[in-house]
């Protein structure tokens, strides 16, 4: 198992031979998406989600395809592991397959909510929820932190005491750069639009 270190040295080598000309380009990809492992915590995640092997080819395929446009255009913003931000990647996928194949939602969660919450408000609330976890999942782990206290409502005062920023206005800057990401990265996914803009009213 490669310690720390070693793993960000191949990651930076990685992404340049990515980003570079496309027999580096080819290369790179080659050795990365070679890993076996890779493949099998996708396919352990698509099943444990209750998706088969066959979604789960589908889900990596498509991953590929999305994790390579997304270093090569500098989306990758090295927060995060190249293996971690490709898993993320692929739940993402996943939950697009799902909304494409329109797999049921849950219907314990209805016991959850009032009468007045149809199962069509209740389905889109909750994978609403979803996909933006699956966005901030994306992200770095300060981005992660931040933006879960944000929704927590805490203040920018509180922010700036748990990040240890010099200052409320430090903490608020943050909070935006990381605000601006998220839009950026709901942005790159289009298809998840109109169930991210739905409005409970």
């Amino acid at each position: 198992m490669p310690d720390n270190k070693n793993a960000l040295n191949n990651d930076s080598h990685l992404i340049q031979a990515i980003q570079g000309d496309e027999i580096q380009r080819k290369k790179a990809l080659q050795e990365f998406f070679t890993n076996p492992e890779l493949f099998q915590r996708v396919v352990g995640y698509v099943i444990s989600q209750g998706g088969s092997s066959e979604d789960a080819k589908d889900v990596f395929t498509e991953s590929f395809i999305v994790f390579d446009r997304q270093v090569r255009n500098g989306v990758f913003r090295g927060e995060s592991s190249l293996a971690t931000y490709f898993q993320a990647i692929a739940k993402w996928q996943w939950l697009a397959l799902k909304r494409k194949n329109k797999v049921t939602y849950d219907t314990s969660e209805l016991a959850e909510v009032g009468s007045d919450q149809s199962p069509e408000k209740l389905m889109i609330t909750s994978e609403r929820k979803v996909i933006l976890q699956n966005l901030i999942a994306l992200m770095g782990e300060k981005c992660q932190r931040l933006l879960g206290l944000f929704q927590l409502n805490y203040s920018m005062k509180e922010i700036k005491e748990k990040m240890s920023y010099a200052s409320e206005q430090v903490a608020a800057n943050q909070v935006h750069k990381c605000r601006e990401q998220l839009r950026n990265a709901i942005q790159e996914h289009p298809e998840h639009m109109s169930v991210l803009k739905y409005s409970s009213d």
